[in-house]
């Protein structure tokens, strides 16, 4: 008993010696030119699957969430090839040479076997010592679904079925082979980009993004110098704010603020929600909850805000109001001016009530854009 004593105790003064050779010594080579062994690679690429797997079993999809619907496949596109495809690639479009040389090598999508819910993970979280940032827009936890909803659908996409979802009206990049982070090579211009998801007429696509057009300059220079600063969050819009210039962003919102403003939405099927209520709580508001009226500083039909600082409703997507208030009232709320005020009106709705007022400003009547400019 004394002698299996003394061995362990000796075992027990050896491991930090141990320990500490190898740290000094370094045998491990770390570089990415080099390859791990065999073994080892299996083991860090087993427990990243593994750690992934479990994590996003926890996670749950919101209740809005679909992983077939066009428009938020087509949201994902449209970021993956800004965000990702530098690293990544994109169908039709090899990696870059760079990007090749890292060690692990960014996933080869196209035979990744992820879930959606994995997916989802991936990008709101990042990876650790991979290269694989989280998500850009801290407290988002809604946006990356969209990129997941893309990725399930990865696999089955042609170079021609990417370039419609990615690009829509707007030209493809050259054909080089890398994309850079928050911008595109190529002839793009910072109003391509802009109209991929905004429309080349501010109009918007799918309700995914906000229409533009008709805002005030003021507004909408100020929402992209507080993108950029990072002030207001998003994973979408802080990579692509944050490339460019004040004097671009200035130029960028005069050009969508002299667009014809939304009208609204085209007969058919209406937006959920009952747009009657929605009027009558965005006129009077709902003391009971401390909801105060909207008109206050949105205007009687959402078409003429107060202030050059406050956007124009009128005519938005039900679908994009229900995302924006929903942030308001749930966070995160926004560094900017304005954003208590806006916080604390929405803070008393409830999803019902949310739905109603996006009904509303949805099919409000379009009468004219705000133009104190």
């Amino acid at each position: 008993m004394k002698r299996r004593h003394r061995h362990i105790a000796l075992a027990a003064a050896f491991l930090p010696v141990a320990a500490a050779a190898f740290w000094f010594a370094a045998p491990y080579n770390i570089a990415a030119s080099v390859e791990h062994y065999a073994p080892i690679r299996a083991l860090l690429n087993g427990y990243m699957k593994n750690a992934v797997a479990i994590r996003a079993a926890r996670t749950e999809p919101p209740d809005w969430f679909d992983p077939d619907d066009p428009a938020l496949i087509r949201l994902g596109a449209g970021h993956f090839a800004t965000g990702c495809a530098a690293c990544h690639g994109a169908p039709g479009r090899p990696r870059s040479p760079v990007v090749r040389g890292m060690l692990p090598e960014p996933t080869r999508l196209e035979s990744a076997q992820y879930s959606t819910g994995e997916y989802y993970w991936l990008a709101r979280h990042g990876l650790k010592y991979t290269g694989m940032p989280g998500w850009a827009g801290e407290g988002r936890d809604d946006e990356p679904w969209a990129l997941a909803a893309f990725l399930g659908n990865y696999a089955a996409l042609s170079p021609g079925d990417y370039h419609d979802l990615a690009w829509g009206p707007s030209p493809p990049p050259s054909d080089a082979a890398a994309m850079t982070l928050g911008g595109v090579a190529g002839p793009q211009t910072p109003f391509d980009g802009c109209a991929r998801c905004h429309g080349r007429d501010g109009l918007g696509r799918d309700g995914t993004a906000p229409k533009l057009a008709g805002q005030s300059a003021e507004y909408l220079a100020a929402a992209l110098d507080a993108y950029a600063g990072n002030r207001r969050q998003s994973g979408f819009m802080e990579p692509v704010a944050a490339a460019l210039s004040p004097r671009l962003r200035a130029e960028l919102a005069r050009r969508f603020a002299g667009m014809p403003p939304a009208s609204p939405v085209p007969d058919g099927a209406p937006p959920p929600g009952d747009a009657a209520r929605g009027r009558t709580l965005a006129e009077r508001g709902d003391e009971h909850d401390e909801i105060p009226s909207c008109i206050a500083c949105h205007g009687g039909d959402g078409t003429a805000p107060r202030a050059p600082d406050i956007p124009r409703l009128a005519g938005q997507d039900a679908r994009w109001i229900v995302v924006w208030l929903r942030m308001w009232r749930d966070g995160p709320i926004p560094d900017t001016p304005g954003a208590p005020r806006m916080a604390a009106a929405a803070r008393g709705l409830d999803d019902d009530e949310i739905a109603d007022l996006a009904a509303f400003y949805s099919t409000a009547a379009s009468a004219g854009a705000n133009r104190e400019r």
